[in-house]
């Protein structure tokens, strides 16, 4: 009898205390840096960040999310790790003649050498936030690079105003051109101006604000009124459609423009990020009172990374709710040891960025 108590605490009690989804003793250090090196280990493989649900590919912006973050982290043996890895492998400079990066990498090669503009920007940003911790003058060269591909190549003028594109362009004048408000941030925008002195990154910066802006208080015949999708179309006069194909829904894309919103606030205070910020905090007050943060048309979207953009909206607004979403995006941690993760331990994009609010709380 007793044999079997002590084999019961051993194969069911003890792992249960070794790994537990209850945070609530964590504090913000323990989450942001449990998380680091969680993420390092699952995920950082000799340079490469993978996808493990997705058969272990890597996608640009995953390399572009670890290089940000690492610099946050102030480990630059990753950082340099990273870079040495996408510079090999993602760079498109043999085979485009650009410092823009292929977006897809699996079973050992680039499966897709087309770009991604979000983790291009997130690519630059990174890289000269590097060079403002560790003067590394490589750094900023790169990113200069990078800065005018992105110029060149993935932007377009429509109707007198500057869009960043999602992809480089095939075609300037297709009637219709894809969008996806996501990829736009406007304080990587601020700083690509500081340090080029180029005004398109400001034409960008104005663009974030009227296309968000345009979004939220959308007449009927948009689609769906007061939604920001994960994709939209422009059409040749400037005005926003629905993109054939793609759902009209606040998604996995979208969810990351209260993050980049949240961030152009905090950073420089712009009163046009409050106003988006508190339209935010009101649509995630309702849904978070109706059970969920975000409802798309097929699934209920309780997940980490939803309630990490919630709470950057909300916390911004100065929403009553704050605090609600913060513990229940906490309720989501699992702590082994030292490391934390979110929900999942193979969930790359929750583990990603979920961590943001423990670093806003760390840093206040």
């Amino acid at each position: 009898m007793k044999r079997s108590v002590y084999l019961f605490i051993f194969v069911v009690i003890i792992p249960f205390l070794l790994t537990s989804c209850s945070a609530y003793l964590l504090t913000p250090e323990t989450i942001t840096y449990g998380s680091w090196n969680f993420y390092k280990s699952r995920f950082v493989k000799n340079g490469r960040v993978i996808r493990p649900e997705n058969n272990n590919d890597t996608v640009s912006e995953g390399q572009s999310y670890v290089m940000i973050r690492s610099v946050l982290m102030n480990d630059q043996k990753i950082f340099d790790n990273c870079l040495a890895w996408t510079e090999k492998n993602l760079s498109r400079k043999s085979t485009h003649g650009d410092a823009l990066l292929a977006w897809h990498f699996e079973r050992g090669k680039v499966s897709d050498t087309t770009s991604a503009s979000d983790a291009d920007i997130d690519y630059a940003f990174s890289l000269i936030l590097a060079y403002r911790a560790w003067q590394n003058d490589r750094y900023l060269k790169l990113a200069n690079e990078v800065l005018a591909s992105v110029l060149d190549r993935e932007t377009v003028s429509i109707n007198g105003r500057l869009y960043l594109l999602p992809w480089p362009a095939k075609n300037n004048g297709e009637e219709l051109v894809a969008q996806n408000p996501s990829y736009y941030a406007p304080s990587h925008f601020r700083l690509f101006y500081e340090i080029t002195g180029d005004k398109r990154w400001l034409e960008l910066l104005d663009t974030t604000y009227d296309l968000i802006g345009k979004l939220i208080n959308s007449p009927v015949d948009i689609g769906r009124p007061g939604v920001v999708p994960d994709w939209i179309a422009i059409d040749q006069k400037g005005a926003i459609v629905p993109l054939p194909g793609k759902p009209f829904v606040f998604g996995w894309d979208a969810v990351r423009v209260p993050i980049r919103i949240a961030a152009d606030y905090y950073l420089y205070g712009d009163q046009r990020a409050l106003a988006v910020l508190r339209w935010f905090s009101n649509f995630f007050e309702q849904k978070f009172k109706e059970g969920a943060v975000a409802v798309g048309t097929r699934e209920n979207y309780d997940n980490a990374l939803f309630y990490s953009a919630a709470y950057a909206a909300a916390e911004s607004a100065q929403s009553s709710i704050s605090p609600d979403l913060l513990q229940h995006l906490r309720n989501f941690i699992c702590k082994k040891g030292k490391d934390v993760y979110y929900s999942n331990p193979d969930d790359y994009y929750a583990n990603s960025l979920s961590w943001l609010p423990e670093y806003y709380q760390m840093k206040r």
